[in-house]
């Protein structure tokens, strides 16, 4: 009641100054008459485009569902857009990649809406008549420290290999966690950790209890970070560099996983991260790695084994192998390792 008073004062205003300019109320009503109909005429015009662009939206989405139907349920249609489209993924987010990398530069906090925390891993997913014969000669781990990668090359045979650059021990991540601003962004990107010690749960507590000065009663405590944001993982790609002989054609993923484990900590397999082709890194310390063939290839290919020490790198593919860590007997050390991976 109120506004209808200070509109009804504010027109009486608008009409007094009117009048008192030698306009009559004819011409007032017509002026407020021409004003109206101009506000009217560019909500009506805004109202217009909206309802365009859901229709748009609208008419896009049930195109892309019928269209998904369609290959869905004409396998010759499906087989063909499969058959097609396998050639332009990892180079069509290459390219993408390419145009996000200046973009991201110049506006960092944009990675912060880069997470797929949202996303459930299908525990049923399985690939039908897979051909596993990449995997099906393989009967031991091969050290792969002089072989040069080409494009020809069997991916689908796991190995190992040498470096000098992989020293990295906890004391080393404490370090950088602590240089500079380097905190805060770990902190605000990628501060969640998984453990089966209740008394890890953010990063802070890894770097404040410091398990290798204060170890666990059982010595059994393991730690996985996930880190899934650029700004922390360019930060770690300072300790973990690309791996020596790393095909140029490869581009690298954003997600890194760091395995922290204590000497006698229980057998764990390790996630597939978001590209297939895997390097696991040792940087301290040492593990049982078991390489169990998929579910797709548990018939063709067979299991094998390698221990993984400081300085060696594991290279192997996630559709052909689920690796498995276990501890070693005689290991007195913490074991660090560091996947990353690369499509």
């Amino acid at each position: 009641m109120v506004d209808y008073k200070n509109y009804r004062q504010y027109v009486d205003d608008i009409k007094s100054y009117a009048k008192e300019n030698g306009l009559s109320e004819r011409e007032t009503n017509e002026i407020f008459n021409n004003v109206f109909d101009e506000f009217e005429t560019k909500f009506s015009r805004g109202l217009k485009i909206f309802f365009s662009i859901i229709k748009f939206f609208l008419q896009f989405i049930v195109g892309l569902i019928l269209l998904l139907i369609v290959l869905y349920n004409h396998p010759s249609t499906h087989n063909l857009f499969l058959r097609n489209m396998q050639y332009y993924i990892y180079p069509g987010f290459n390219i993408i990649r390419k145009i996000a990398i200046p973009i991201l530069k110049k506006y960092p906090s944009l990675t912060e809406y880069y997470d797929e925390s949202c996303l459930l891993e299908n525990g049923n997913f399985y690939v039908s008549e897979m051909d596993c014969w990449p995997c099906s000669t393989i009967n031991s781990i091969p050290d792969g420290t002089r072989w040069s990668i080409t494009k020809n090359f069997n991916f689908g045979m796991p190995f190992i290999r040498s470096e000098n650059d992989s020293n990295v021990k906890l004391s080393t991540l404490i370090n950088i966690y602590n240089e500079n601003d380097n905190k805060k962004i770990f902190d605000d990107d990628s501060r969640r950790i998984v453990s089966n010690n209740s008394s890890f749960s953010v990063i802070e507590d890894l770097f404040d209890k410091r398990f290798d000065e204060n170890p666990s009663i059982d010595k059994d405590t393991h730690i996985l970070w996930r880190i899934n944001r650029m700004r922390p993982a360019r930060i770690l790609r300072k300790l973990f560099l690309k791996p020596v002989g790393t095909p140029d054609w490869w581009g690298q993923s954003t997600e890194r996983f760091l395995f922290i484990d204590e000497p006698k900590t229980p057998a764990y397999q390790f996630p597939n991260p978001e590209c297939s082709n895997v390097i696991l890194r040792c940087t301290s310390g040492s593990r049982l790695i078991k390489m169990l063939p998929s579910p797709e290839c548990r018939q063709t290919c067979k299991r094998s084994a390698v221990i993984l020490s400081a300085g060696q790198t594991l290279w192997y593919n996630w559709w052909y192998w689920r690796p498995v860590s276990l501890p070693i007997s005689n290991s007195t050390e913490i074991s660090i390792n560091y996947l990353t991976s690369f499509c």
